[in-house]
């Protein structure tokens, strides 16, 4: 990894509401009474995924429009690793990071609590989708809030209209259960002029179903890996179920090749692949699919996948805090910055009915598509979220792939993961 950041400047980027031309601000939230106080140059550096164009689509020229007297300098994730930025001291005002890797930040304790600046700024979190806040505050020992969300990911249930027609298989509906949808993909396990068509593969990662059920890898009271449960068992059969018979996995993420290009695989339930593919060009090679509702488990009706979202981390160590605080709660919360994001594929966290009717909508490949239920989905009951998260998911996927190949019984393999996780905790926690 090179060590130097490559910095692109946007610059006349404004970070405070109403501001015009002249670099003069007016009022907003604590800003009251303080209107036409002029504003000095100031900069701040934006760690980002995103690329240049992205940066500009998203974030810049909505930004630029409203606040001249910040530049903003966009520092290229691909350029140095934040664990290099702290190194050299030159630690971005704002991060951009997803919600499922924030555990990779906690360490560096790199992040900001918002509370207070969401207070001081009079910020409405109320605002966000229901569950949102709570799962992001899972993230944290003591309820802090370190993320502000752009835009989340949406999940589905992507099926093939071919395969469905070739058996003469219904297609799935909206709110089925993970055992009624593994019960239709059993009607297309079916070897078909030498092709093998499977039903359906699972979701691309174990967190999916993880979150929905919402199981911790460790017990948060005892701080003991805890995996040895009922919960992990359902999960651990419930992925099982999903296969014919005794399968050789190497990654599940491998799956998404057999339903968007071999076209063997009559569903897949997972991210919805319009906000990470061009299905426009797999339609163009043949693809026929739509999506329904993201299954549920029967206990838990109309309940989805947990929060997956891209967002926004203010720093620390950063010396500009209030004007950090206040370009993320603009872009994660303005109607018009949100408006459009959404219509392009980052779905909005924000709960406004109106914006979310929109989504997809410059997108050729979602006409046509059933994605208004999706975001009717509810996000499951959070839990305490851990620094060893990111290596039970390693260990418990190393134990699923053995389990799906006939290698182990359910009760022994959770028995060896906790006893594994256990020992790279406590690895951890020496070093």
């Amino acid at each position: 990894m090179r060590k130097t950041a490559v910095c692109v400047a946007v610059a006349g980027m404004m970070i405070m509401g109403g501001c015009s031309g002249s670099g003069q601000r007016s009022s907003t939230g604590d800003e009251a009474g303080k209107e036409n106080v002029r504003q000095e140059p100031v900069t701040l550096s934006f760690y980002t995924k995103l690329t240049p164009d992205e940066f500009e689509t998203y974030i810049a020229r909505h930004v630029r429009a409203k606040f001249p007297f910040v530049t903003l300098q966009q520092v290229e994730q691909k350029s140095a690793t934040i664990q290099d930025l702290i190194a050299a001291g030159s630690v971005p005002d704002i991060i951009w990071e997803g919600s499922t890797n924030l555990q990779t930040l906690t360490p560096l304790k790199v992040m900001a609590d918002l509370r207070p600046l969401a207070e001081k700024h009079k910020f409405d979190f109320g605002k966000y989708r229901d569950g949102v806040v709570d799962n992001i505050r899972s993230y944290s020992e003591n309820g802090q809030m370190y993320f502000l969300p752009f835009n989340v990911f949406e999940f589905a249930l992507h099926y093939n209209k071919d395969v469905f027609n070739k058996f003469g298989v219904p297609y799935p509906k909206d709110h089925m259960t993970w055992d009624e949808v593994v019960s239709l993909a059993g009607k297309m396990n079916r070897q078909d002029n030498g092709t093998q068509y499977v039903g359906m593969r699972p979701p691309l990662s174990t967190n999916r179903m993880q979150m929905q059920l919402s199981l911790p890898y460790m017990d948060a009271k005892t701080g003991k890996a805890s995996i040895q449960t009922e919960g992990w068992k359902r999960l651990f059969d419930t992925i099982r179920s999903m296969y014919p018979g005794p399968s050789t996995v190497r990654s599940f993420f491998d799956y998404r090749d057999e339903f968007l290009k071999q076209r063997t695989v009559g569903m897949m339930p997972d991210i919805l692949q319009l906000q990470n593919s061009d299905m426009a060009d797999f339609e163009k090679e043949g693809l026929v699919w739509d999506v329904v509702t993201y299954p549920a488990f029967a206990d838990k009706p109309k309940t989805g996948a947990g929060l997956f979202a891209d967002g926004m981390v203010v720093s620390a160590g950063s010396k500009h805090v209030d004007l950090a605080f206040q370009i993320i709660s603009f872009v994660s919360t303005d109607p018009e910055v949100q408006l459009s994001a959404t219509r392009e594929g980052r779905v909005t966290a924000l709960k406004d009915p109106q914006i979310l009717s929109r989504a997809f909508e410059n997108n050729p490949a979602a006409k046509g598509k059933n994605l208004k239920p999706l975001s009717e989905m509810s996000y499951p009951a959070s839990f305490p979220m851990s620094d060893y998260d990111r290596k039970g998911l390693s260990v418990v996927e190393a134990k699923l792939k053995n389990y799906v190949a006939g290698k182990g019984d359910v009760n022994t393999l959770l028995r060896e993961a906790e006893e594994q996780l256990e020992k790279a905790i406590a690895e951890q926690k020496s070093q």
